[in-house]
């Protein structure tokens, strides 16, 4: 199925408390703290670059999330890890705790720094062993919305993620707030593998997306299915792995009832799940993307949002008039979805999306084979050569 995933593309075209949660050290970073800083362009541009202290402590724990319980990877206590601020010339300095009892890691995604301090177990960075602590020391020469995660085993998957939030060293024109989408499950990581290397389809029956010559005939696609029996292709499907519940920040919906009409908000939208692509989609009207993947852009409008795993959008949106206003992110495959609300008052949802036809993406499918007809689908002409390794 994930050979498929670029033609799929092809087809279908919040809060987080800044706090983070037994932070130890001299300097304890958080948006408050830089409130004077925001305030004044000319602090802003006489402000003094700091060192900023973090102490992460990863935990083995059980949680129940949105209902489902599971065996969790705790970082000072909470799902996901904390907010982790900074303004653009500050100097990070970090401590991670392993307080487990197998190794860990933390990858810093997306920030320049020096490759030691990547993240990425034995490639980059030592792994962090059970009871002992690693130092990461680096300065921060960008800005923008970035996030850090597990490069150790499933773990990211366990719940070892959090948001980066990096300040320009200039005022910014509106608040912010960050929105880290993720994807929980009821199994194991390892669970989850397995069943996807027998490819079974136990997680489409789950999410009701199973096509049988049944189906196809009901709806109309029976010569569709059989084509693509033919051509000895598996079902089409938009998402591997069926989750039980979508989460922002780590929970199944969030409020912000104290915006008001009119003030603009900057959410920083980051995608940290394990498998899952939403849309992202806003009932008040336009989303206005002023930054992705920590870089500024030419701010452009959108009605909906396609963000991918490990993606990050800032996306500036303003309330119409009274009322709350559901900021929804859908996966892609539309089982499920996870709401910030913005504002209060009268409902004001945001669209459903339809249920995806998967018997013409089938057909769609079919069509572009035609279009093939040098490709073989048989077994591999000749022997298999031999893998060689260079001098």
């Amino acid at each position: 199925m994930k050979k498929l995933l670029p033609v799929l593309f092809c087809l279908l075209g919040l809060l987080c408390s800044p706090a983070a949660w037994g932070q130890q050290g001299p300097v304890y970073a958080r948006p408050a703290a830089y409130a004077d800083l925001y305030s004044s362009p000319a602090a802003a541009a006489g402000r003094t670059p700091r060192t900023v202290r973090y102490d992460l402590h990863v935990r083995d724990t059980t949680v129940t999330v949105a209902g489902v319980r599971n065996r969790a990877l705790a970082t000072n206590g909470g799902i996901p890890a904390p907010t982790l601020t900074f303004t653009e010339g500050d100097t990070a300095l970090i401590y991670v705790r392993n307080e487990t009892g197998r190794t860990i890691s933390f990858h810093w995604h997306g920030m320049l720094l020096p490759n030691r301090y990547d993240g990425v177990p034995i490639l980059t960075t030592e792994p962090i062993a059970p009871g002992t602590t690693h130092t990461y020391k680096f300065a921060i020469k960008q800005h923008g919305t970035l996030w850090y995660h597990s490069h150790t085993r499933l773990n990211e998957q366990l719940g070892q993620y959090g948001a980066i939030v990096v300040y320009p060293p200039t005022p910014l024109p509106t608040p912010d707030r960050v929105v880290l989408l993720s994807d929980w499950t009821k199994e194991r990581p390892w669970e989850i593998l397995r069943s996807l290397k027998r490819e079974t389809d136990w997680y489409a029956i789950e999410r009701n997306s199973v096509q049988s010559y049944a189906g196809a005939l009901r709806q109309g696609y029976l010569g569709t299915k059989a084509g693509q029996e033919w051509r000895r292709m598996p079902d089409m499907d938009l998402a591997d792995v069926y989750y039980q519940a979508d989460l922002i920040n780590g929970q199944a919906s969030q409020q912000l009832p104290e915006l008001r009409p009119g003030q603009p908000l900057r959410l920083r939208v980051i995608n940290g799940s394990a498998a899952s692509y939403f849309w992202v989609q806003f009932a008040g009207g336009k989303m206005r993307v002023v930054a992705t993947d920590g870089v500024d852009v030419v701010p452009v409008e959108v009605d909906k949002l396609l963000v991918a795993t490990a993606e990050t959008f800032d996306v500036e949106v303003t309330l119409p008039a009274a009322g709350q206003y559901e900021l929804r992110a859908t996966s892609w495959d539309m089982a499920g979805h996870t709401s910030l609300l913005l504002g209060s008052g009268a409902a004001h949802p945001a669209p459903t999306l339809p249920p995806i036809n998967y018997y013409e993406l089938v057909r769609t499918m079919n069509n572009m084979m035609r279009q093939m007809p040098g490709m073989k689908m048989g077994r591999l002409v000749g022997p298999t050569p031999v893998p060689t390794v260079a001098a």
